[in-house]
């Protein structure tokens, strides 16, 4: 008999552990359906920001650095796609910002976008529908593999809970409701316990940055990606060399770039920190205009960058100017020390 309602008891978890693993099923399905269509359209948007950020500040390293993940032929592929619907959509500076990533990264689109061969030249072979389908199943290995080893510890949890941890449970409860008393006292601690939250991503905690730029690094160009405590990545802040003055090492720096690069925004900001020379200099300040806002590099100003839902401060803590008879006072720098301070703007989704 006391068999029998062991059985009992564990045909009564058995319904149960049948709905956890259909739930879990039906979700795998659920992702292996959406993640060919969610993973390329992440792929088109980072191509498409990686190139306005390009045509703004024409830093091939950090385009490729971008879009490190996507094979030649992929960027090929998604670069001529959106070239094209840009000239479908009458934007033929959009598509030649495309064009021109393109031709950076060394997938030119000339072949995707269906271009005729010059006479006498061997055209670029076609990728052809069976390798296209080759790297579709490629990029849901990964995937399927991960949710099936998801699946199977979810499944053997359940078993061991179910099959031994709960009925240990019941037999030490067992005793204890022999009155309906003894029962009371048994459950309200169980009802007082409430799960702990999880940490909800706030404003700020997206990190703290502090570039230096002194003469003589004449390769000066510095970025920081912008992420979540959980690894989300938002977007990128830095600071590079804009613009030098005279000839001959070390380049004399007279102005510098502070940009703020938005995901979400799908665009860059920027201002221009100028020497006291250059700013006064109207044909400087009209030559990098084209850049960003002009601002005059002083000790202590505070700047502010914004997007649609990232902002960064920044602080010019020390500014010192390079002494040379040879050029004009307070022409370029001798070292630049700025304090970035990037936060999530209140309001915006995460």
């Amino acid at each position: 008999m006391q068999s029998f309602i062991g059985l009992l008891q564990r045909r009564i978890w058995l319904g149960p552990l049948i709905a956890l693993v259909v739930l879990v099923v039906g979700l795998v399905l659920g992702l292996l359906v959406g993640w060919e269509t969610v993973s390329f359209k992440a792929s088109a948007d980072d191509v498409a920001a990686a190139a306005d950020s390009y045509s703004l500040n024409g830093d091939a390293a950090l385009a490729n650095r971008r879009l490190a993940s996507l094979s030649v032929d992929e960027k090929r592929r998604i670069l001529s796609d959106l070239a094209a619907k840009a000239n479908a959509s009458n934007k033929p500076l959009e598509a030649q910002r495309y064009t021109d990533l393109a031709k950076t990264l060394g997938a030119g689109v000339g072949a995707a976008t269906g271009t005729t061969p010059v006479p006498g030249s061997t055209p670029l072979p076609q990728p052809t529908a069976t390798a296209q389908t080759a790297g579709g199943l490629g990029s849901w290995l990964v995937p399927i593999v991960l949710i099936l080893i998801v699946l199977v510890l979810v499944v053997v949890a359940a078993l061991i809970f179910f099959l031994r941890v709960l009925p240990g449970m019941q037999n030490r409860r067992a005793p204890r409701a022999a009155s309906t008393g003894d029962a009371l006292t048994e459950t309200q601690p169980a009802e007082r316990v409430a799960p702990a939250p999880i940490p909800a991503t706030t404003t700020g905690g997206l990190g703290h940055f502090v570039p230096q730029y002194t003469l003589g690094n004449d390769n000066y160009d510095t970025s920081y990606s912008l992420e979540t405590p959980r690894g989300e990545f938002l977007g990128e802040c830095g600071m590079g060399i804009s613009e030098t003055i005279g000839e001959g090492k070390p380049d004399k720096v007279t102005a510098f770039d502070l940009w703020l690069f938005d995901k979400a925004d799908v665009r860059t900001v920027t201002q221009i920190l100028m020497s006291e020379h250059a700013f006064n200099d109207q044909t400087l300040r009209t030559k990098l205009a084209t850049k960003g806002e002009a601002v005059l590099a002083e000790k202590g100003k505070t700047l502010k960058l914004e997007t649609q839902s990232l902002s960064i401060t920044a602080e010019i803590v020390e500014l010192v100017y390079a002494a040379n008879p040879n050029y004009p006072p307070n022409s370029h720098f001798q070292k630049l020390i700025v304090e970035i301070v990037p936060t999530i703007k209140d309001g915006a989704a995460r």
